[in-house]
């Protein structure tokens, strides 16, 4: 920081501590509400009832084109997505008896849902001032789990439910529910109201599910006053609590900016909504530019959470066109890059790999999808910008009815089937390397500590890579799991034994403090010293200097070559330094492939159709003729979703050895029960023709 931006942040920082202090000498859980004179002065010159009506009809800016004719998008969703109606009624059935889902899993929440309980584990937070709330209860409570259910995504469910079917049990529930949540969560009081970006992602989806809901009879005068007076109080907390920081800022200040625009663009009404759609604007204008690197890349050093960034800043760009709000061309420009990187980074079956932390964290969920499932983003993207690179073929999803309506499957029907097949990419800003072709793909991870260096979301995974071959990912990072539920499993799940790539001596190529668990040590500075991509072959070369701290320093250099003739990639590890070290290669396997060790140091990974063999070429390092003399299978656990783990497999291969030395791996995917092709490809090794 300059020494201007610190000045500034020791102000900000003083301004916030005495405000909140000020708040909470005058906050009472009874007095907190919005008042019935609060909300009429906040009106101005208008008045609940030609507000309801306003609502009612379908006036004013509207969260998305789908929800402009409800009846049109209906009739599509129906002709479209017969079998997603369904899945849509029964999961608001499940609702309607108040079981829902968390993350991956539904729960039952009883006669009465308990909004300040972790239904997992049965820990209640307590009714305090958000100032003083403790995130951490023990027992392996988590606090992300109850944010989970209270940013009322279930709602936007019951409004799909309703506008498909009509029944009017799916709105009803939708607001005796929220009537539920707001005796329970008086504004400033309970968990709920501890972070800026819980409140902004709740408020916006209480106004889809509004609008959505807008036809039902239950959406009287009476309902509207307390959704206005809900959302006067959301708004004003959040332009109270903004998460923004001189120092840092991340997805908690995005959300913060998108909730605040949603509910000043949806409400004009308040005479607070003009300041915050002018604030908000013009902060989200600024952020892409300080959140999103050149080449499209969220710079939190997460897939996941570089998805759910691409969420809101769509949502700005659809409803600021709306509104008539100013776009800058470098905000359309960024936002078309991060798509790009959407497209690259989809695996062949359309699926996300997991690089960095994942909690499943969404904007608008208008379909049920797998965490990982990202596939709906491109026919988004093809409408957004026109462009017929993100149309790989004529499929489209859920989301782009309800994004666009009608007119969106019309816009996407007229563009072409790309011409453009998916191929190698490089986002050098970024430092993530795609190297693809056909059903093979692997992408690398060569990229430093997210948010400038301090940690965020990143793991301890330099020089990591997932592996895809065939249908099935093989070689997987392993994902998140929990945040402040464990500090075990934190730790474990985003330590570089859970990634593919190699540890020197034991230690942490990225330093891990238990009791910081969005923090790393010192940045461990890696660098791109080759990319090439032709129709032969990629070729990666990267090295990471984080064991430069040691006594010994030692210099971990990768390079992976992709031959996309005979299909396969080479391993290449080098080190350079001095010292006799400990070298551990950890090798992450997805759940539900069997693993065989064949001797002497060969591994197998199948699965019923398709395999991947890992061969050590080099049986000695160069230096003292020592043997890979370890290979050891171990347990391990992935995540596919937050607050999810299922049992895997891993493979380490250990040796000590005096540095400089080498090693190089064979990874080759292969038709299960074809090992001739293994054989083969290992011949041309020995008889040393391993040139690309």
């Amino acid at each position: 920081m300059t020494l201007g931006e610190l000045t500034a942040e020791t102000v900000l920082r003083a301004r916030r501590k005495a405000a909140t202090a000020y708040r909470r000498s005058l906050d009472h859980p009874q007095k907190t509400y919005v008042t019935d004179g609060e909300l009429a002065r906040a009106l101005k010159n208008a008045s609940v009832k030609t507000v309801a009506q306003r609502i009612r009809q379908g006036g004013g800016i509207l969260l998305t084109q789908g929800f402009v004719n409800l009846a049109s998008t209906a009739a599509c969703l129906k002709h479209h997505f017969p079998s997603a109606v369904e899945t849509t009624v029964n999961d608001a059935e499940a609702i309607l008896k108040h079981e829902i889902k968390i993350f991956a899993r539904r729960f039952p929440f009883g006669e009465t849902i308990d909004w300040h309980a972790d239904i997992e584990t049965g820990v209640r937070w307590p009714l305090a001032h958000y100032s003083e709330m403790p995130l951490a209860l023990g027992k392996l409570s988590d606090v992300r789990a109850v944010w989970e259910l209270n940013r009322l995504q279930h709602f936007t469910t019951l409004a799909r439910a309703y506008v498909l079917s009509g029944d009017e049990r799916y709105s009803e529930t939708f607001l005796q529910q929220l009537t539920s949540w707001c005796e329970a969560n008086p504004p400033r009081f309970g968990v709920n109201w501890t972070v800026a970006m819980e409140v902004a992602i709740r408020a916006v989806n209480i106004i889809a599910a509004m609008q959505m809901c807008r036809a039902s009879k239950a959406m009287t005068d009476e309902f509207v006053e307390l959704i206005l007076k809900t959302l006067l109080a959301h708004g004003r907390f959040i332009r109270a609590n903004l998460e923004f920081s001189h120092r840092i800022s991340s997805n908690h200040y995005l959300s913060d900016l998108i909730g605040l625009l949603v509910i000043g663009i949806a409400i004009p009404e308040f005479k607070e909504s003009r300041a915050w759609v002018k604030f908000s604007s013009k902060e989200l204008l600024k952020e892409m530019q300080h959140q999103v690197l050149a080449d499209g890349v969220s710079f939190e050093a997460s897939i996941a959470y570089h998805r759910l960034a691409t969420e809101i800043f769509t949502l700005f760009f659809t409803l600021s066109q709306a509104a008539d709000l100013e776009l800058t061309e470098a905000f359309i420009e960024r936002l078309e890059k991060m798509y790009e990187f959407v497209r690259a980074y989809l695996k062949p079956d359309g699926h996300a790999p997991i690089i960095g932390d994942s909690d499943d964290g969404r904007l608008l969920k208008f379909s049920a999808r797998e965490a990982t499932d990202h596939a709906y983003l491109l026919p988004i993207a093809a409408v957004l910008f026109e462009e017929e690179k993100f149309k790989p073929a004529n499929h489209f999803d859920e989301e782009l009815i309800w994004w666009f309506g009608e007119a969106g499957i019309q816009q996407f029907s007229e563009l072409p089937i790309s011409a453009q097949p998916q191929t190698s990419a490089a986002f050098a800003v970024g430092q993530l390397y795609i190297q693809r072709q056909d059903a093979l793909y692997l992408i690398s991870d060569c990229g430093d500590h997210g948010i400038n260096g301090r940690g965020s979301h990143a793991h301890s995974d330099a020089l990591s890579f997932e592996l895809f071959a065939y249908g099935q990912t093989f070689l997987r990072d392993a994902g998140t799991y929990v945040y402040t539920a464990s500090k075990r499993w934190r730790q474990q799940f985003r330590s570089t034994a859970y990634h593919n790539t190699a540890r020197i001596d034991g230690r942490e190529i990225s330093e891990i403090n238990v009791d910081q668990p969005f923090a790393l040590g010192a940045n461990v500075l890696p660098k791109i010293n080759e990319w090439q991509s032709n129709a032969e072959f990629d070729l990666l070369e990267a090295e990471h200097h984080a064991y430069l701290r040691l006594a010994e320093p030692v210099t971990h250099r990768r390079i992976i070559t992709f031959n996309k003739i005979e299909r396969y990639w080479l391993l290449d590890d080098i080190f350079t330094g001095r010292g006799n070290h400990l070298f551990e290669f950890f090798f992450n396997f997805d759940a539900g492939l069997k693993i065989h060790i064949q001797e002497p140091d060969r591994v197998i990974a199948e699965s019923k159709s398709v395999a991947l063999a890992l061969i050590p070429l080099d049986r000695q390092s160069a230096s003292d003729a020592t043997p890979l003399a370890e290979l050891k299978r171990t347990c391990r656990w992935v995540s596919p979703s937050y607050r999810t783990r299922l049992p895997s497999s891993g493979i380490i291969y250990r040796l000590r050895a005096d540095v400089d030395w080498s090693n190089r791996m064979l990874l080759i995917p292969f038709p299960a029960g074809d090992e001739n092709r293994v054989k083969v490809i290992c011949s041309q090794f020995m008889a040393g023709n391993d040139s690309k």
